[in-house]
């Protein structure tokens, strides 16, 4: 899928959905990157089978949401990249760390969104069947000392996994996060911060003063 046709989905529509097959599967982050960039953000991912995908994404109204999307077209018409240079302006420091780019910006957006989502229980008891079913087949196996004794220490090594699978899960999710907060202070220090939200609409009675009861 060519830029051209990914960004054919984000045309300003309130919802975009794109079906990935086959090596198209293998894109889903840079479409997350071009959907960032035109102000939009993953609401589904549906796994239809291995080799077909179904996105969703959501059009975000909010104004500095709204203020990106619209540099993105405007530099697009001009001419230019798709994603700004992430370098510091003149005359500024840059954000400490190593430089994100955008489509690593897209995957760690990515995973956060699925860690919040489904946490690591699923790992958690991905391993501790495996190592209930390593238990057994060295039960079963008991007359036969060596299988036996490696089937355990396989049970036992899923067992260690099982425990320790939450804290690498939350080191992952760390991780990732500092990826996108540093990715967003870098797009922060290169177009400044976001506009402020408009004030609330004034009500009729609030425009014109308060009102007497008439007496």
């Amino acid at each position: 899928m060519k830029d051209e046709q990914i960004l054919a989905y984000f045309d300003g529509r309130g919802t975009a959905e794109i079906t990935l097959r086959g090596r198209e599967v293998s894109q889903s982050n840079r479409i997350a990157a071009v959907a960032f960039e035109l102000g939009y953000k993953l609401h589904e991912t549906d796994i239809v089978t291995r080799g077909q995908w179904r996105l969703t994404y959501l059009r975000d109204d909010s104004p500095d949401v709204r203020q990106r999307a619209q540099r993105t077209m405007d530099r697009l018409r001009a001419g230019g990249p798709l994603f700004s240079h992430m370098s510091a302006p003149a005359g500024m420091p840059p954000v400490p760390g190593r430089q994100i780019a955008p489509m690593e910006a897209a995957s760690a957006r990515q995973n956060l969104a699925a860690y919040e989502t489904h946490g690591s229980r699923g790992l958690v008891v991905i391993a501790i069947l495996l190592s209930a079913a390593f238990l057994v087949l060295a039960w079963v196996a008991r007359e036969t000392i060596g299988g036996a004794v490696a089937l355990l220490a396989t049970a036992a090594l899923l067992g260690v996994v099982a425990a320790l699978t939450p804290c690498w899960m939350r080191s992952w999710y760390e991780r990732n996060r500092r990826k996108v907060t540093r990715f967003d202070q870098q797009q922060s220090q290169r177009w400044g911060p976001p506009p402020p939200a408009p004030p609330p609409p004034v009500s009729g009675n609030e425009r014109g003063g308060p009102r007497g009861n008439g007496s």
